[in-house]
């Protein structure tokens, strides 16, 4: 997969994360929860790795862990998973439609742990040429906190 490396998790921090799991428990008539045993590990995971540049599949797999610490009570899964779709849309921008779409659901089935890193590499390196040739036409910038707001938007 692309060895480029960005700082994919400096424009989200964790009140952004809080945010968006609450918006989502509010939708479904839930009150947002911690969870004892995950919350603190998943902030101490989330905080470290925001800083850091790392490759694409770096920061899938902190998306990874964040989401089996299960931090919340209620919409873990769709939480980290709504964060990395959205961080990856301007990296998949320049991708044909059906492939985003096979990259973006594959990248949230890892995300949520219904398939493992193995799946998930088979897919990347299938389609890496073509995130390639995508990354060199669009120089995509760095992912923005207003694609995470575009998430809670949208699930508001």
């Amino acid at each position: 997969m692309s060895n480029s490396e960005r700082q994919w998790l400096d424009s989200v921090p964790w009140e952004s994360v809080l945010i968006l799991n609450k918006t989502l428990c509010q939708a479904q008539k839930l009150e947002q929860m911690p969870n004892p045993k995950g919350y603190e590990p998943a902030q101490r995971l989330w905080q470290v790795s925001a800083p850091k540049r790392m490759s694409l599949r770096a920061v899938l797999q902190v998306f990874h862990d964040a989401c089996a610490l299960t931090p919340f009570m209620f919409n873990n899964g769709n939480t980290f998973a709504a964060i990395s779709r959205t961080l990856l849309d301007e990296h998949f921008k320049g991708v044909p439609p059906v492939e985003a779409q096979i990259l973006r659901t594959t990248v949230c089935h890892y995300v949520v742990g219904q398939i493992g890193s193995k799946e998930l590499q088979q897919v990347l390196r299938h389609f890496e040429p073509m995130l390639a040739t995508s990354q060199s036409a669009a120089k995509s910038p760095e992912p923005r906190e207003s694609q995470v707001a575009a998430v809670q938007e949208q699930r508001a």
